[in-house]
Formats: C-alpha cells, sequence, structure tokens
C-alpha cells in the first residue's frame, strides 16, 4: 500500500510536469498538495489494513469456534459447507438427508480454513486494493485541480473564476475542503469502530468527485456560497440523496410517509436512534431483516460488536414469533433465543452441561402465557405458548448461539 501511494504521486508529479499547461509555480504547488491529501487519506487506511483489520478478524474467530462456526456455516453456508465436504471426500454426492451435519460437527478444521475463505472473500484484504488505489488517484487529481487554478498574483481576488466550468477559486476550495473532511473523518471514524469497508473506500471516491458538480450547482462568488460548497461538502452521499429526493419528489405526502414507514427497529432492546441509522445506513430498517441477515456480515457492515449483533438477531428472531408483544417477555428473561431453547429443553427433560438450569418450567410457560395471551384460558394461551417456543428453539440461529458457549453476561 505505501509503495501504491508513492508510484501515484510520482506517476502525478511527473504527469503535471509533462503533460498539464500551467505555470511552474502552479505544478509545484500541485504535486505539493497532491502528495500532502494523498497522505492524509492513504495514512489512516494504510494503518488500518495493516492492524486494525486483524483485530477484526480476531473477534470473529474468538467467538465463532467447534461446534458454534459449524452452526452458523450450515446455516449461512451450506452449500459451501457441502461443496467443502465434497472436496474433501468425506461426502461423494451431495446429501439427501441432514447427516451431513452430523459430519462437519466432527470437522472443525474445514470449518475454521471455509470460514477463513469465506471471510477474505467478504472482507479480505485484496479486495481493498482497487478502491484504495481509485481513490487516491482521485484525491491527488481532486489537489491537483485546485493547485492548477490558483493564481498566485491574484491572492487578492478570491472571487476569480477558474478554469473548471468558471468556478470561483474560494467556492471550488471549499467544495473540495468539504469533501476531504468528510472523507478523512468518517475514514478515522469507521477505522476507530473497526468498520471500515470496502464499499466505505468507494463511497469516499465518489464523495470527492462530486466536490465539482457540487460547486456547480452553488455557484456565486460571495462567502455565503463558499460556506453552503463548504457545508454540502461535508455532508456524505446518502445524505445527498435524500435532499435530491426531498426536492424530486415533493409530492410525497404525510399520509404516504406514514403508511411507509419502516419496521420500528427502536423496539428491540439497547437500539437507540442513532444505532437506526446506522442500520438503515446500510439498507436494513425492518426486525424481519435483522432476523433473516447473516451476523458476521452485518457486525461488518455495521461496525457493531459481534456479541452485540448476535443479540440483536436473537430479539428479532423472537419478535417474528410473537410480534410486538414479545415485548412483554422482556421482564421474564424470555425475549432472547438462548433462554427460550434453554426452557425447551427443560420441557423435554433434557439438562444441557454447562448451560443455565430452568428451574419450575410450568409457572414459567404460564406466566409466559398470560403475559402474552391475557384475554385466553390457559386451555388454550398455554398449548400455543408452547408451540412457539419450540418454533424458536427449532431456529438454526438459536442452535448456533446456543453452541457459543459459556455465555458471557453480555449476551
Amino acid at each position: 500500500m505505501i509503495l501504491y501511494l508513492c508510484v501515484i504521486n510520482i506517476a502525478g508529479g511527473v504527469f503535471i510536469w509533462k503533460v498539464v499547461g500551467c505555470a511552474a509555480a502552479q505544478r509545484d504547488y500541485a504535486v505539493i498538495l497532491g502528495a500532502f491529501v494523498t497522505v492524509l487519506i492513504g495514512a489512516p487506511l494504510i494503518a488500518f489494513l495493516c492492524l486494525g483489520w486483524y483485530t477484526r478478524y480476531r473477534e470473529f474467530e474468538n467467538s465463532l469456534k467447534g461446534s458454534a462456526l459449524s452452526a452458523y456455516l450450515q446455516r449461512y453456508w451450506s452449500k459451501r459447507l457441502i461443496d467443502a465436504l465434497i472436496d474433501k471426500g468425506v461426502l461423494d454426492t451431495p446429501p439427501d438427508n441432514d447427516s451431513w451435519r452430523d459430519l462437519a460437527d466432527k470437522m472443525p478444521d474445514l470449518c475454521d480454513r471455509l470460514f477463513a475463505s469465506i471471510y477474505h472473500e467478504q472482507y479480505g484484504l485484496t479486495p481493498f486494493v482497487p478502491p484504495f488505489l481509485i481513490l487516491l488517484c482521485i484525491a491527488y487529481a481532486a489537489a491537483s485541480v485546485i493547485a492548477c487554478n490558483y493564481t498566485p498574483s491574484a491572492c487578492e481576488v478570491a472571487t476569480a473564476s477558474t478554469c473548471v466550468y468558471g468556478i470561483s477559486q474560494e467556492v471550488l476550495l471549499g467544495s473540495f475542503g468539504g469533501a476531504l473532511m468528510f472523507v478523512v473523518s468518517d475514514a478515522v471514524l469507521s477505522i476507530r469502530r473497526k468498520a471500515l469497508n470496502v464499499s466505505d473506500v468507494y463511497w469516499y471516491a465518489l464523495r470527492i468527485m462530486l466536490a465539482v458538480p457540487l460547486a456547480l450547482v452553488v455557484g456565486g462568488t460571495d462567502g455565503s456560497h463558499t460556506a453552503i460548497a463548504f457545508a454540502l461538502g461535508t455532508f456524505p452521499v446518502d445524505a445527498l440523496m435524500k435532499i435530491i429526493r426531498r426536492f424530486g419528489f415533493p409530492q410525497l405526502t404525510q399520509f404516504e410517509k406514514d403508511e411507509n414507514s419502516p419496521d420500528k427497529l427502536l423496539s428491540l432492546n439497547g437500539v437507540t436512534l442513532p444505532i437506526v441509522s446506522v442500520f438503515e445506513a446500510e439498507g436494513v430498517n425492518s426486525v424481519e431483516q435483522v432476523a433473516a441477515a447473516d451476523p458476521v456480515l452485518l457486525s461488518i457492515r455495521t461496525g457493531f460488536p459481534f456479541r452485540y449483533t448476535l443479540r440483536l438477531c436473537s430479539q428479532a428472531i423472537v419478535r417474528r414469533h410473537f410480534g410486538e408483544d414479545a415485548a412483554k417477555l422482556i421482564p421474564i428473561g424470555l425475549a432472547d433465543v438462548v433462554p427460550v431453547y434453554l426452557l425447551v429443553k427443560a420441557m423435554d427433560g433434557i439438562t444441557l452441561q454447562s448451560l443455565p438450569v430452568v428451574d419450575d418450567k410450568d409457572n414459567v410457560i404460564k406466566n409466559a402465557a398470560t403475559r402474552l395471551f391475557p384475554n385466553d384460558d390457559d386451555s388454550q394461551r398455554i398449548p400455543v405458548t408452547k408451540m412457539k417456543f419450540r418454533q424458536i428453539a427449532a431456529e438454526e440461529f438459536t442452535v448456533m448461539l446456543a453452541r457459543i458457549t459459556p455465555l458471557d453476561p453480555a449476551l
């Protein structure tokens, strides 16, 4: 990565001096500013890919081990797992039954290698290279545009028009400065959260590319237009899209907004408005999506701790079966899938080692049934509650989560 950074600066400097037709002083400014901007953007990314990326990887490795990892692969990557078993020679053909699941549980080394392969495909170091190069090239070009349109002899005339569509110097600088501020600040924040993704780097490159169109739209030559250009420059792309849609579709009424409002992620315990905004930025705006999502990929995309993501997915599955009434189970500790799983095992007379024992299961079920169906009698609500609990316990995600033992208090 450092070599790429040096090559881009050297190639950019040669291009400016050999091809770009501007004054010698402006070429010097372009080379110096380009080097400064690319180092400012590239240094945090290089540090993350050398250090932070491995920390994030170890987090998943430490949480998914043995049978828990096997259960995860069976739930979300069953086709890949079956193909790996066939390649290993354990299976001859795709199985017609679930016997392959027991084989996968007995081969932890195979599951470890498969998970490493999947993780590197989805979030590996190699996919970061193309967007990293694109971002540095665009950043260097943006710095060169600013430097080559800066006229030292006209320093007192900041409102002088440039060769970039006649945009004034101060508006052009304000727009690019805002974009650079967003890119660096958001990258540093994502790196602190260990949540920098390949798609984020592509968004950063696009955000710098949009600096010129935004400056062109703002126009003007006074300080207020410069402030507007800088402020818009600090907006992420999704915020700009919302502004454009608001102006492009003014016919959207309040009734339509209410009818098409997203599912209430806030109903999940531990979710706040900032967390909802992160989910919505990743295209996740319903509880059902959280329940069906791959927790590893969801944790990577949002930057949330893996155990926290598991708990949200756990609550979402319970809510899928009980709807908004699932909140009534929070006081008795049955709003997550693992306590429900333990209760079902107690109903079947099975005691699991290293897991808590459920005492007086009949009263627990009766209490839950009364909370969920207060208007029905015991002959109706208790069988329905048991049926729902068994459905939750049979979920593959529930089995995976139950295997991540011993459970820590945060889970």
